[in-house]
């Protein structure tokens, strides 16, 4: 019976101190790796001192017995690699995220394995390299498993299949090769398959079938073999679907209707679907009306294929339909009216089509939209009133490349837009002053990501931007900027304009513009492109452009500008003399034509009048000079006049000047002047001082016959 007690007694103190080597196993193995990162400034309070409480280190938790079960790093820098970090010393861990720290670069080691409790593993958006380790087939209590946005290479490993438990698989973005391995028909339980963005090809395999509580089914941009199969329209819970960029030809009604003519795809059997993206594909043919039975869908993008003819009819009866993207198609005809419901849209892109007809009037009551893109049709017409009022949260506004006339209305309530594109239409008449209202580029604005967990799409724009059209997306938030090029605007820059001090970019050439550049077009120290060119502007170029130091794309070409061109640190830049090309009276750098140089103050000090307003205040400023000149002359002579005492004073302080005016004079005839001359002078001077006398007070009684003698 000892005996027994001694054997439990040993067990117990074996426990104990493995336990505690344990616990300074942890320690040491995220001390040890911290040492090996490169300035790991987000974990100070990793430190030896602070090791027995390493349970409140940060992005630690650990569990009752103090060992840790989650390593949570995100976006906070780390420098380094993954493989220093000892996981045998943590084998209690369940959730690991090291992701969005784009400097941690190197392979996941094969020792990865060893985190045998491991439910949730996140390595998303780093710098990783090399191929997934078999060994990563072990955790086969992992639910969510993400390695998307990193440089993976190799293929798919088949041992993702003994990941049974997985709910969430997230390969996106990396380069992988070779086929979807059938081995993924087993994880029975995914709700989420992200494989888009790689190097995969071959079919998709039939084993997805089993699939069949997906959620969330993500294909796009691989070079997959086509046709998609229809079990897809088995996914009862199917709520997001991406086939963009699978290289998709034939009619779009082809992917869903079978050869019988009947509906391969049922789409009553997906009552769930809200993301629908085939983007970027060769599919072409009508577009089939029955999109408009999907009562739940919340984002379409068919955008850069080849589909044609007419919108249906029923397009706006989309009940939930926030993002509907058609851009770079080929439809025609107009733009359907609304048939009394309109769905609660917030991005509309119908660019680059060739639509016709005037601005769509079922848009009057979509007052929540954020991005209108109707650029390059064929729409003409006015555009109305309401557009200045209707949409107090849109943001994104492009007409450009189309046919519309008449004036821009008064931009009342589009404080939120930044971006506004109307050029290469019609438009008469002046830039309104109610340009001022666009409270938005006065400052750079956060973008509200139209986004959610289960689609990854993000806006995009195209714009001409210094000369070349560029499609803007994730810094589209950045873009503050106006383009009202080719029109037939006409009147002066309104100086409303100077006061969006966030423009990066500024386009009104080509239009009939008059009088001078706003003097204080400097304030747009944010501006990055600028374009004046081809229109009427006249005067000097305001020397406070130089001021802006951004500026990296300017062109002023074909006006009436002159004067010299104004010098500066950023403007020295600016060398390529096409820049003022066409305008015969500038002169200076980086022309050939020097200024003609002139000394006098006079020309120093009109060289900043530059606009009609400094001119009056140089008139009004000599005005009261001279006012307060006269005044100032007739208050002393009317004292004089009125004061004996103040009258003496003054005359005897003048005979004392003129006495020293004499001995000064009689001093200088040592320096070669004959003394008859000398003379002279003082009698001419004597003569000039009795007139003085005399004029100035010929009845002041005994002081002026004094000095008559």
């Amino acid at each position: 019976m000892k005996r027994h007690f001694y054997y439990l007694f040993y067990f117990f103190l074996l426990h104990l101190c493995s336990f505690q080597s344990k616990g300074e196993t942890e320690t040491d193995a995220l001390l040890n790796w911290k040492s090996s990162l490169y300035n790991p400034f987000s974990l100070t309070s990793w430190s030896q001192p602070n090791s027995t409480k390493h349970c409140s280190w940060y992005g630690i938790i650990c569990d009752s017995t103090n060992s840790i079960i989650e390593l949570n790093l995100p976006n906070i820098g780390l420098n380094g690699t993954i493989d220093k970090l000892n996981f045998g010393a943590l084998p209690d861990l369940t959730h690991l995220n090291f992701s969005g720290n784009q400097l941690l670069y190197g392979s996941i080691p094969e020792s990865i394995s060893n985190l045998s409790y491991l439910v949730s593993l996140d390595l998303s958006g780093n710098g990783l390299t090399g191929s997934i380790p078999r060994s990563l087939g072990d955790l086969t209590r992992l639910e969510h498993l993400n390695l998307g946005m990193n440089g993976f290479t190799g293929t798919i490993p088949v041992e993702i299949g003994n990941l049974v438990n997985l709910i969430e698989l997230n390969l996106m973005y990396n380069y992988f090769t070779g086929s979807i391995p059938e081995a993924i028909g087993k994880l029975t339980h995914l709700n989420v398959l992200h494989l888009g963005s790689n190097n995969l090809t071959g079919r998709i395999p039939s084993e997805l079938a089993d699939l069949s509580f997906l959620k969330v089914l993500n294909l796009s941009t691989n070079s997959l073999l086509v046709p998609i199969p229809s079990y897809i329209a088995n996914f009862s819970q199917l709520e997001s679907l991406d086939l963009s960029g699978l290289n998709l030809r034939g009619q779009m009604k082809d992917l869903f209707i079978g050869s019988n003519g009947s509906l391969s795809w049922n789409f009553s059997s997906l009552p769930n679907m809200q993301y629908l993206f085939i983007r970027d594909n060769f599919l072409n043919g009508s577009l089939p009306s029955f999109f408009c039975n999907l009562d739940s869908l919340i984002a379409l993008d068919l955008s850069r294929n080849q589909l044609s003819d007419e919108l249906p009819q029923c397009w706006w009866d989309i009940k939930s339909l926030q993002m509907m993207i058609l851009e770079s198609n080929n439809f025609s005809g107009e733009i359907p009216i609304s048939r009394g419901h309109m769905p609660p849209l917030l991005s509309i892109h119908l660019g680059n089509n060739s639509l016709v007809g005037g601005f769509p009037s079922a848009l009057k009551n979509c007052h929540d939209l954020v991005v209108l893109d109707l650029g390059k049709n064929r729409l003409f017409g006015e555009i109305p009133e309401w557009l200045g009022y209707s949409f107090p949260s849109l943001k994104i506004l492009s007409l450009r490349s189309n046919m519309f006339n008449g004036t821009i209305p008064a931009l009342k309530s589009l404080a939120k837009l930044q971006l506004m594109d109307f050029s290469s239409n019609n438009f008469t008449g002046s830039i309104p002053q109610s340009i001022g209202n666009l409270t938005s580029m006065t400052v750079q604005q956060t973008w509200s990501k139209l986004d959610s967990s289960k689609f990854t799409y993000m806006e995009s724009i195209s714009i001409t931007w210094k000369g070349n059209e560029l499609s803007f997306q994730q810094n589209l938030a950045l873009i503050n900027g106006i383009d009202l090029s080719s029109n037939s605007l006409i009147g002066k820059i309104p100086s409303e304009l100077t006061g969006l001090f966030g423009l990066l970019f500024l386009n009104l050439s080509k239009n009939h513009l008059t009088n001078t550049i706003p003097g204080n077009i400097g304030d747009l120290q944010e501006l990055e492109f600028l374009d004046l060119s081809n229109n009427v502007l006249s005067g000097r170029i305001p020397p406070s452009i130089a001021s802006i130091t951004s500026l990296s794309f300017l062109n002023l070409s074909n006006n009436n500008l002159s004067g010299e061109i104004p010098m500066g640190s950023q403007m020295q830049t600016l060398d390529n003399p096409q820049i003022y090309a066409g305008n015969d009276g500038l002169c200076g750098f980086p022309l050939a034509k020097a200024c003609e140089t002139d000394d006098s103050t006079i020309q120093g000090s009109t060289t900043d009048l530059d606009n009609d307003s400094d001119k009056e205040e140089i008139v009004w400023l000599f005005g009261f000079v001279m006012l307060g000149f006269i005044f100032g002359f007739w208050t002393l002579l009317g004292i004089l006049f009125l004061k004996k005492d103040w009258r003496s004073w003054y005359l005897d302080n003048i005979d004392r000047m003129q006495e020293k005016l004499l001995d000064a004079l009689k001093s200088s005839s040592s320096m070669g002047k004959s003394s008859s001359m000398i003379n002279e002078e003082l009698d001419s001077s004597s003569q000039f001082s009795h007139q003085f006398s005399y004029t100035r007070a010929p009845d002041w009684g005994s002081r002026s016959s004094t000095t008559t003698n």
